[in-house]
This record gives C-alpha cells, structure tokens and sequence, in this order.
C-alpha cells in the first residue's frame, strides 16, 4: 500500500469522525446532470388536472402566482382555485395575474392554527443595488416570497437586517376556509410558506376530514418535525415521493387509477 493511499485513507477516515464525508467528484456531476431531467412537480399534475381528476385547488402561499410557482402554468379556466397571499405587494402582483380567470379568488390574508391576527416578515429593501448583485437579477420584488413568521428565515436567505419589516395579518383556519367557500370536495392542497409548512400540514391533517393530495415544501422542516408528519400521514394512508424541494402526499388510488 503506497504512503499517499494510506494517507488518504487516514484522511477519510479523520474527516468522516468529524460528520464529514468525501463524495466523488462523478458522483456530483451525475447527480446534477440528472437533475436536469428529472420529472418536475408540474409533469405529475398536468395529466391529473386533464383527466379533471384535480378540480379544486388551495393554494396557501401563492405569492405572486409567478415566482417559483409550478401551478402557474396549468391553471385553466375550468379550475376552481383559491389562492392565499397575506403580503400585499405580492397580492396585488397575484390579482393582476390572474384577472382573467373568474373561477380563481385570490385571498389578502394567511392560514393559522386560529382566526386571529399575527406578525409576519417581509422585505422592505433600500439598497437595491446590492441585491441586484446579490441575486443576478435586476428585479428584487421576488424577495417577498422570503416572507414568514420566523425573521431568521429571511436572514438566513441574506436579507440583511434593516432590509427586514414587520406586519400584522389577519389569519383564517383551514375549516373555516373550507367552510365559507364550500371547499368540502377539495383535490389539491399545495403549502408554501417559508418555515410554517410543518405547523400548517399538521394542522390540516389534525381538524380536515379529507384526504386531497397535498405539496409542500420539506426543506424548511426540522428531521424530528418531519418523521412525526410522516408517521401520521402514512396512518392515514398517504404514500411520498419527493421532487426537489417538495413533497408530494398523495393516495395511491388517487394518483395512479
């Protein structure tokens, strides 16, 4: 055995006793080159939306209905929509968009555990300049989509903290959602709203007496919080499958027959 391969193995070894590992450089490129073409979360509902097997649709932190959105492209006129924006820059943006469609409300208000009111955080930039170059783009308005309940969150995402602001919003529970817009035939509950997926999911699972296939973002879930979800979910019957950043939950006979 060469003196460089025992030193690497030693190396190895010393890195992995640390909680790091080394991963093959292929490995990384292979990962990314078949991430490229990978299935998107917008391939497994179009078909679903065709068949009209999705007809209703809760969308719980639309934004502007643009932005990272994988439903933008596959509303139509037939479907029924609610979509949910308590930030008002993003609603107005969200309106706009979706003008045309009359089968689509956009709501100016945030789903909670209660009906009440709470802070959430938001954007308020002054330097744009800065993010322009931060993010390579020359239009810093999607940074509200960073909004949320936690402040860290959108440090963490390097908004800076003069750039931060605060504001009250109304809240409204999922069954009074349901309730006031006879939303009891839901298909598809998509949640996206930076750090309160877990609490939101939970909650549905908790006080809805339905079973509609569900997407929401994982990568803000702390592991513990995660499996708990997901032992509660599959004792209802929900199976996964992960696409990037989302989860997918859904019924077996729901998705495939």
């Amino acid at each position: 055995m060469s003196h460089d391969f025992k030193k690497y193995k030693f190396l190895k070894k010393i890195i992995g006793l640390i909680g790091y590992k080394l991963v093959d450089k292929n490995y990384t490129k292979l990962e990314r080159s078949l991430e490229k073409y990978t299935i998107e979360v917008k391939d497994i509902l179009k078909p679903l939306i065709k068949k009209k097997k999705i007809k209703k649709i809760i969308q719980v932190g639309a934004n502007d209905g643009k932005t990272d959105d994988f439903l933008s492209d596959l509303f139509n006129k037939e479907l029924d929509a609610i979509l949910i924006e308590p930030i008002e820059g993003a609603f107005k943006r969200l309106k706009e968009n979706y003008k045309t469609f009359k089968n689509i409300k956009c709501l100016n208000f945030a789903v909670g555990l209660n009906n009440h009111e709470k802070k959430i955080y938001t954007t308020d930039i002054k330097d744009k300049k800065y993010y322009q170059k931060k993010f390579k783009s020359d239009n810093v308005e999607f940074l509200d989509v960073l909004s949320s309940f936690d402040k860290n969150h959108l440090i963490k995402h390097g908004i800076k903290n003069k750039d931060i602001t605060s504001k009250i919003i109304n809240c409204i529970t999922f069954k009074q959602l349901i309730e006031d817009y006879n939303y009891q035939d839901l298909d598809l509950l998509t949640i996206d709203t930076e750090g309160f997926d877990y609490t939101l999911v939970n909650n549905f699972i908790d006080t809805i007496n339905l079973k509609p296939l569900i997407i929401f973002e994982w990568m803000h879930i702390k592991d513990s919080e995660l499996i708990v979800l997901l032992k509660k979910l599959k004792k209802k019957d929900y199976l996964f499958v992960k696409i990037g950043k989302d989860l997918i939950v859904y019924q077996e006979d729901f998705l495939f027959n």
